[in-house]
């Protein structure tokens, strides 16, 4: 009897830990879901324009970093700061799109590659506006707390941006 009792015992302890394994599972799988679902809404309201959505989704204590940046915007910090980087570059562009490809989930991380096509249509950066079409891939890696968007790593290719605008490489000086 006493081993048909730590049978039962051990029967329902491996049952509890495998419930319990597979709720927190579940709870981690709903967290990259929906970690990946607000990633996809911020480029879908980005191409309408709607750079408010970062205050809504994004942490008081925000952070983003771009080695691919001046260097007085590689890191920056809260939603303002990004919103008006961002309407900058809206408002230097037309038939801007920006499409999300592949994204993986990992916890509160999630990474993926974007790609972003449009036509200079004003100053960007200091340059005149080109009249070109450019497109433009990033690699994106957001850190989730608490539901928000606490830290961004962003990077693209700077020479492949400016040599499709013409910019690059930069004109030489004539010779006299």
């Amino acid at each position: 009897m006493y081993k048909t009792i730590l049978a039962i015992s051990m029967c329902l302890t491996v049952f509890i830990f495998t419930i319990i394994g597979c709720s927190n599972n579940n709870t981690i799988q709903e967290l990259e879901k929906s970690n990946k679902a607000t990633v996809k809404m911020i480029h879908a309201e980005l191409v309408k324009g709607n750079v408010d959505i970062f205050d809504k989704v994004l942490s008081p204590d925000y952070v983003r970093h771009c080695q691919a940046m001046p260097p007085e915007l590689q890191e920056m910090h809260g939603s303002k700061q990004l919103k008006l980087f961002i309407e900058d570059f809206i408002g230097s562009v037309t038939n801007y799109t920006d499409s999300v490809g592949p994204i993986i989930a990992d916890s509160n991380i999630v990474a993926y590659v974007s790609t972003m096509r449009a036509t200079n249509s004003g100053s960007m950066g200091g340059l005149p506006p080109s009249g070109k079409d450019f497109e433009v891939v990033n690699l994106v890696m957001h850190r989730f707390e608490n539901g928000k968007i606490a830290e961004t790593w962003v990077t693209w290719d700077n020479v492949a941006v400016l040599s499709q605008l013409g910019f690059f490489p930069p004109p030489q000086p004539k010779k006299e």
